[in-house]
């Protein structure tokens, strides 16, 4: 009789081990953002200067006397390169000239435009303009999901990617989607990583502050297909039975 109840002690143990393995808690988040955009097919875009940028403005002659140029120049602070921000209405506030407007302009559009304004305080000005932040959210069926920051201002698809390990072998190439601030609304933009026509995309070059969200294929979708109601079920079936066997097993033992 011993071996009886022995035997129904460890059926009623795997059946509680059952149990609560199965009732496990499957994460259905995979899918972050509709990807239902359609793609594009346009010409590249240079980087354009966005609000809450931070831009690094270097101002210097032409000329041997630099010392003009020096009020329009940030001091560094702990050896880090001071920078103006780009406000929601997309100005900087630029030492003597006051309000500048930044927004929707490529570096090299407020180079020349600061310059222009620099002329009546600077002989033969030359403006150097950076981004100090670049910032790219990775996310989905990559290896390294997460926020990148590179030190340039051009930067595409490939190097985000590359930045988050590349693809996992369950990403969808042909499912990227770069979803992007315009005007305060949130564009969706659908590449295909297979097609050479993502060179000519408009969102090859990324923006900073862009999300690039790589789409699942079917083998991660069919992994992750679990129906939670029967799953439950299951667990309840599960935890009755081993309850049903730890009782059975003890009435046996005590009766003898």
């Amino acid at each position: 009789m011993s071996t009886y109840i022995r035997y129904c002690f460890t059926i009623s143990i795997l059946a509680l081990v059952l149990a609560c393995g199965t009732s496990r808690k499957i994460n259905h988040d995979y899918v972050y953002f509709n990807r239902g955009a359609d793609t594009v097919n346009a010409q590249q875009q240079e980087t354009t200067i966005r609000p809450n940028d931070i831009l690094s403005i270097q101002v210097a002659s032409k000329t041997l006397n630099q010392e003009q140029a020096s009020i329009f120049n940030l001091p560094n602070s702990n050896g880090a390169a001071q920078g103006y921000r780009v406000s929601q209405s997309g100005l900087i506030e630029f030492p003597v000239i006051g309000s500048v407007n930044a927004s929707g302009l490529t570096r090299e559009q407020l180079q020349q435009q600061l310059a222009q304004k620099l002329t009546d305080y600077v002989k033969n000005p030359s403006v150097l303009v950076r981004l100090l932040e670049f910032k790219v959210n990775v996310l989905g069926e990559v290896r390294l999901p997460g926020t990148k920051k590179f030190t340039e201002d051009r930067v595409s698809i490939i190097d985000a990617l590359s930045a988050a390990g590349d693809l996992t072998d369950f990403g969808k190439r042909d499912d990227v989607t770069i979803i992007r601030e315009e005007n305060g609304k949130q564009i969706f933009h659908k590449v295909d990583l297979r097609n050479k026509d993502i060179f000519e995309s408009p969102v090859y070059i990324l923006q900073p502050n862009d999300v690039v969200y790589v789409g699942p294929n079917k083998n991660k979708l069919k992994n992750l297909s679990v129906d939670p109601e029967a799953q439950r079920r299951t667990s309840l079936i599960f935890s009755i039975v081993g309850v049903v066997i730890s009782i059975g097993t003890l009435f046996i033992f005590a009766s003898n």
